[in-house]
């Protein structure tokens, strides 16, 4: 586990905008051999919630807030590889945002949760337009399509995305994750076939589990 020292230590050089700082406490952890899931969750995933609990109060800038997100980018980068699995499953996960929406990180951490596990993955990011996404999966074939959506208002674009991937391939596995399906309202997703909200590392990593099996 991470200590409450240990994060709010990252957290301050994160609001002070030292990327230097951050990543020497990173590669700290990776040298600890703490998990994946507890460097994700519990030193990344709170301190952007707090930054954006901050930036929500005015208690720091936007700019402020860019800094932070694009250090956390750089250390998803870092982790991530650190975290590579060499064994491969031979199994493939293209993971994407939806259009106009820009927040990924999530999405990249998905993405690099993917990668430990053994799997290929093509990350295509935020803001994707739907064509490309569909052209993507066309190529590409994959086992397992992850689709990540950040704010509630723009939930009409998650469905039509995955009416369009459906329209093209009706068995095609789709996760969905993000705040814009939390509390309750992923209730849209029952009407579709092998479309499953996934709502936390721990829920993604049993399912994988499962997954693999078949």
């Amino acid at each position: 586990m991470i200590s409450e020292v240990i994060y709010l230590h990252y957290l301050n050089a994160l609001l002070e905008g030292n990327k230097k700082e951050c990543t020497q406490i990173v590669v700290n952890l990776i040298d600890q051999k703490i998990q994946l899931k507890d460097i994700y969750v519990h030193l990344f995933q709170r301190s952007m919630y707090r930054v954006g609990t901050l930036w929500e109060k005015e208690r720091c800038g936007i700019a402020d807030e860019h800094i932070a997100t694009k250090i956390t980018d750089s250390l998803i980068e870092l982790v991530n590889y650190s975290f590579a699995s060499k064994e491969r499953v031979g199994k493939l996960a293209v993971i994407t945002g939806i259009d106009k929406e820009f927040h990924e990180l999530g999405a990249k951490m998905v993405a690099g949760y993917f990668e430990a596990s053994g799997w290929d993955t093509c990350f295509l990011g935020s803001n994707t337009p739907q064509n490309e996404v569909l052209r993507i999966i066309t190529e590409k074939n994959p086992d397992i399509v992850g689709i990540s959506s950040s704010f509630y208002i723009n939930i009409m674009r998650l469905i039509k995305l995955i009416q369009l991937i459906k329209e093209n391939k009706p068995d095609q596995e789709i996760l969905v994750g993000g705040q814009a399906l939390a509390d309750g309202r992923s209730e849209g997703l029952s009407k579709f076939d092998n479309v499953r909200y996934i709502e936390s590392l721990n829920e993604l990593e049993e399912f994988l589990v499962s997954f693999q099996k078949t």
